[in-house]
């Protein structure tokens, strides 16, 4: 069902159109003029335009052109006698998506016009899509005044104008993703895609599927054609996140594409050019899994076109507070309240932290203490378990029969559900990056909505 405009200057032919297509269930506007055309386009939004070509005021050719230039993507569909094909042929021209030559039966007319509606929807979600890819793509890192990251995106802007292969390398945690998106979202193919795969995250078996698709039959279950992740990505970027969990045979494989600049299906007798950039990154010590047999030296060698680092938090604790104020930000709509401030004290306590999980674990504490909180981020509510080391006691009376490991017990059953909810809200219930998020394993997660019953 669609929202057609009709612009036809006769009376019966417009009775006509409306009728036929108010049978397949679309709802109609008329227009017995070019203007009258112009205006209702104008004021409401339509989903295609059934535009004959000779009306009393205008030329259809002139009504055509002014509604393309106002919206590109608008679907128009020409009524023309068979003197006029000639002119059909130009409207097609300035963007036309068809022509119908009268007279013409009810059925050419709802094909027509169902696919015109189509395309016009399809075009708003394609838009919608790179809307949204590239709001995610073009979000910057938070950075801070620290020198080691400025120094990380100073280099990052510099090696994302080439095409060179990149690993980046730093402990788990610290944003290795957000600077490969970096990378991408500062290059010349920014406005391309940037596909993610998490080698760790997949069975073996399932990798190499992904990463260079399959052809139907392939394999068992395989009862489709299935594209690649290369293939995803061409003209982009394809980020592999922990690449040392490949397999030798997986590598081999990676390391030709690499050189060949093709991928051949798994099934498939084709190579297929590929035209993709690929960022690499591991919490692994490559040289020590090279020396152990583990990982080619020749595939290292060829990744390794440019190193960067992405230091830890502990490296860059002058850029916590811009970083917790960053996440607070985030954490307000995750949790649905008003959060104004992070307490002094509680900036203190955030910079005097190891931070064992780095960035991430940063942001899960500003989300957990962003819950907890009345409208102020305390010490209290960070859970980092350093306010005794302030040397301050608060008085109060301990309550009758107060069983302080049963309490401690029920707290944090309590907190650990809201932020499994928490991370599967904001994951759209992918149970995989949920577990990422929350830096545990997906065996563990499993276990926690099995035992909290949040299916």
């Amino acid at each position: 069902m669609g929202n057609i405009l009709i612009v036809e200057d006769d009376a019966d032919t417009r009775w006509v159109l409306k009728a036929a297509l108010e049978s397949g269930r679309h709802v109609c506007a008329a227009a017995a003029s070019g203007a009258e055309a112009l205006a209702l386009s104008e004021a409401l939004t339509f989903d295609a335009v059934v535009l004959d070509m000779v009306l009393g005021d205008s030329d259809g050719l002139t009504v055509l052109e002014k509604m393309k230039n106002e919206d590109p993507g608008l679907p128009v569909v020409i009524l023309t006698g068979h003197a006029n094909v000639q002119s059909a042929v130009k409207a097609m021209k300035l963007g036309a998506l068809d022509y119908l030559l009268k007279p013409f039966g009810n059925e050419e007319l709802l094909l027509i016009i169902e696919k015109a509606v189509k395309e016009r929807r399809l075009k708003r979600e394609f838009d919608a899509l790179r809307s949204h890819v590239k709001r995610a793509q073009g979000a910057e890192p938070v950075t801070g005044p620290g020198r080691e990251i400025k120094n990380t995106a100073a280099l990052a802007g510099q090696v994302a104008a080439t095409d060179l292969t990149v690993i980046l390398s730093g402990p788990s945690g610290s944003g290795k993703e957000v600077w490969a998106r970096e990378i991408h979202r500062l290059s010349n193919r920014g406005d391309s895609p940037f596909v993610a795969l998490d080698c760790g995250a997949l069975p073996e078996n399932l990798v190499e599927s992904e990463l260079f698709g399959y052809e139907r039959g392939a394999f068992t279950g395989a009862d489709r054609r299935k594209p690649g992740l290369f293939e995803a990505a061409f003209g982009g970027t394809l980020f592999l996140d922990e690449i040392a969990n490949l397999t030798m045979g997986t590598q081999a494989k990676l390391l030709r594409v690499l050189e060949e600049r093709k991928i051949r299906h798994l099934g498939g007798k084709k190579d297929i050019p590929v035209d993709t950039r690929v960022i690499a990154a591991s919490n692994a010590n490559l040289p020590a899994r090279i020396k152990e047999g583990a990982f080619r030296e020749d595939l290292s060698h060829r990744l390794n076109q440019f190193t960067l680092r992405v230091p830890s938090l502990a490296e860059r604790k002058e850029d916590i507070p811009a970083l917790a104020a960053f996440f607070l930000r985030e954490a307000e709509k995750l949790v649905n309240k008003k959060v104004e401030t992070i307490s002094d004290s509680a900036l203190s306590a955030l910079t005097g932290y190891s931070w064992p999980g780095n960035v991430r674990e940063l942001k899960n504490v500003i989300i957990r203490a962003a819950l907890l909180s009345g409208g102020e981020i305390q010490p209290s509510h960070l859970g980092l378990g350093g306010e005794e080391k302030a040397g301050v006691c608060v008085p109060g009376i301990v309550p009758e029969n107060f069983d302080l490991k049963e309490n401690l017990r029920q707290a944090r059953a309590e907190t650990e559900r809201r932020l499994i909810c928490a991370a599967l809200i904001e994951t759209g219930g992918n149970k995989v990056k949920a577990a990422r998020l929350l830096s545990i394993d997906r065996k563990a997660l499993y276990d926690k909505i099995k035992t909290y019953s949040l299916e």
